[in-house]
């Protein structure tokens, strides 16, 4: 009898590690942090960071939803087709079908926003912010945490702590995980994808 396959360790990452590539319309600089396609190749989901530094438009994708949160930045504000969303600083969240043409303002500073696309009717994603408050990571087929301020470390785990601007990835039945915070005003971004 086979073993069943061993779960991967989660992936750690830093945003400013990650390659840059231009915007899908050449307006800006997004960096990917995780994506997967399906077995016919459409993309599934997508979670980047997109650095925002100058008013435009944002791209369109056909049949995806999407969610953008501010990681860092002032002021931010969105608009298309009579709806407008505002970010307001770290933690604000917008949601809003891809195929929307966006504008946004010029920023009041240099800011960055977490997007997650997920294929309409295919896959699902759910995020939330966890101020100050240690938490055991839900059970997802795919998991992204992200530190806006402050650190978590893992309890029970030697070495792994995530500090602003740092996060992971974990993938499948991984064992159980439990940040706890170890600053004050610390700010984690939980992603779960499915």
């Amino acid at each position: 009898m086979t073993p069943p396959p061993v779960p991967a360790a989660p992936r750690c990452f830093a945003i400013d590690e990650l390659p840059r590539e231009r915007w899908k319309n050449g307006g800006g600089w997004t960096r990917t942090v995780a994506s997967a396609t399906d077995a016919d190749g459409q993309l599934r989901w997508r979670v980047s960071v997109a650095d925002i530094e100058a008013a435009g438009p944002f791209s369109a994708f056909a049949g995806l939803d999407r969610s953008a949160v501010m990681l860092r930045g002032g002021r931010l504000r969105l608009q298309g087709d009579g709806q407008a969303w505002t970010f307001d600083g770290p933690g604000s969240l917008a949601q809003f079908p891809g195929e929307l043409a966006l504008h946004c303002d010029a920023p009041d500073r240099p800011t960055r926003l977490w997007n997650v696309m997920v294929r309409r009717g295919v896959a699902q994603a759910r995020l939330q912010l966890l101020r100050e408050v240690a938490t055991d990571l839900p059970a997802a087929p795919d998991l992204l945490v992200f530190v806006l301020q402050g650190r978590f470390d893992a309890a029970g785990v030697d070495g792994l702590s995530l500090g602003p601007g740092e996060g992971l990835h974990r993938q499948g039945a991984a064992p159980a995980l439990r940040l706890m915070p170890v600053e004050p005003g610390s700010l984690l971004l939980v992603t779960e994808l499915r």
